[in-house]
């Protein structure tokens, strides 16, 4: 059997990494793929060359590019030997990333010409010198900076050079952990910006939550109730005239097309189910926090569907997936640690030993649903993921229908 041959026959996953604008609206996605072979064998060594070549068709056979990256270019990373084949995308779907590894060749230079001819933008990945003279700056369109490998005034200084003497470029900064880095790069004249920093919270000192806050969280935690039933689902958020008025305007959209006018939360639940309109009411009680980026919330739904869509190939489900990982990025919208947060509510134990000890079968799942998140492919505990029944193509099936439920949402 050829090495393609053998690549075919291999399940495909992804890791989806949000770049940001000034204004923490989404502006593209990058992203990493691995194949994963249907069989014991889970730990082959990974060929980036073989990836960029094939993977892409096998990652999208089911939803589209576009989808995935929630409308935005998709950063996909090229080596030197990736160049010089045929992209089966169009110049509007995807940013080509030249890797730090590629070198500036007669060859690799020839190849970047030709697809910029053609309308494809050129990224240079993982930008570490100190100065405006790497050889393929003239050709690119946005330069990374690796902004760990900087300090403060030496990272403003080569942001200062290169808009000095490549004034078209975007600036990404990327490596992006925390607000203040954010900051500071958005101060020093960065145009986009790639981390983790929105899912993490500022760092704020307060004796105690507000009290919109805490009656907010409040909120969550009845609606999140392992022991609610419908009839008491449906009285929480017929109670709360924002979440009843948001969910029934959601419910009698086009696209749940339930036949007839939804006019309570319980003909909301009857027609959607219970599990459906708690997992929408809870993301519409967080978007009463007006001082939540939108791009948090769409974080927060993309790692809630994806612990859902984990969960759904369990034989038990202790709790709701999508609870497990909404309720994990609380303290990035409270600007609190998660610690204190669970202080505040009577939430399960099961729910707390998953988000804060990472314990249980759920907290594989979350575990599973952040290495998924942040890209660390080649860290997934296939041992644990194989006992509980989800082997490689169950995990990229759970990719795939929770990209779907979040752009239908969204």
């Amino acid at each position: 059997m050829s090495k393609n041959e053998e690549f075919a026959e291999v399940t495909v996953l992804f890791a989806r990494q949000p770049i940001y604008d000034r204004q923490h609206q989404l502006a593209g996605c990058e992203l990493l793929f691995r194949p994963c072979p249907r069989t014991e064998a889970l730990t082959e060594p990974f060929d980036g060359d073989l990836a960029t070549r094939q993977v892409l068709r096998n990652a999208f056979a089911h939803t589209d590019i576009r989808t995935v990256c929630e409308h935005t270019p998709a950063y996909i990373n090229f080596t030197a030997n990736a160049l010089k084949a045929e992209i089966p995308f169009e110049p509007g779907d995807i940013v080509i990333e030249i890797l730090e590894t590629v070198e500036a060749s007669d060859e690799v230079i020839t190849a970047i010409k030709d697809y910029k001819s053609r309308g494809y933008t050129i990224a240079l990945d993982d930008y570490r010198l100190k100065e405006a003279s790497h050889p393929l700056l003239a050709l690119a369109d946005i330069v990374k900076l690796d902004y760990p490998q900087y300090g403060a005034e030496e990272f403003t200084s080569l942001v200062t050079e290169l808009r000095r003497h490549r004034p078209h470029l975007t600036l990404l900064a990327e490596k992006i952990e925390t607000q203040e880095d954010f900051l500071h790069c958005r101060q020093a004249g960065c145009d986009l910006f790639q981390g983790y920093y929105l899912a993490r919270p500022s760092k704020v000192e307060r004796e105690r939550l507000p009290d919109e806050h805490y009656t907010l969280l409040q909120l969550l935690a009845e609606l999140n109730r392992i022991d609610a039933t419908a009839e008491e689902l449906a009285k929480t958020i017929d109670n709360d005239a924002f979440l009843k008025r948001e969910l029934l305007s959601v419910v009698n959209s086009d696209y749940y097309d339930c036949g007839e006018e939804v006019t309570s939360a319980s003909m909301a639940i009857n027609a959607l189910s219970q599990r459906r309109v708690c997992n929408l009411a809870t993301m519409l009680a967080l978007s009463k926090l007006d001082q939540a980026p939108h791009s948090l919330q769409r974080l927060a739904l993309n790692r809630g569907q994806l612990c859902q869509a984990l969960a759904d190939h369990l034989d038990e489900e202790p709790i709701s997936g999508f609870t497990v990982g909404l309720f994990s990025i609380l303290g990035a919208f409270f600007k609190s640690s998660l610690e204190d947060i669970f202080d505040n509510l009577p939430l399960p134990k099961v729910l707390k030993d998953a988000i804060l000890d990472q314990r249980g079968v759920m907290g594989l799942v979350l575990a599973t649903t952040l290495q998924l998140e942040q890209g660390e492919l080649d860290d997934l505990d296939w041992a644990a993921l194989t006992e509980h029944g989800l082997f490689p193509e169950n995990v990229s099936q759970a990719q795939q229908r929770a990209v779907e439920n979040s752009d239908a949402f969204l």
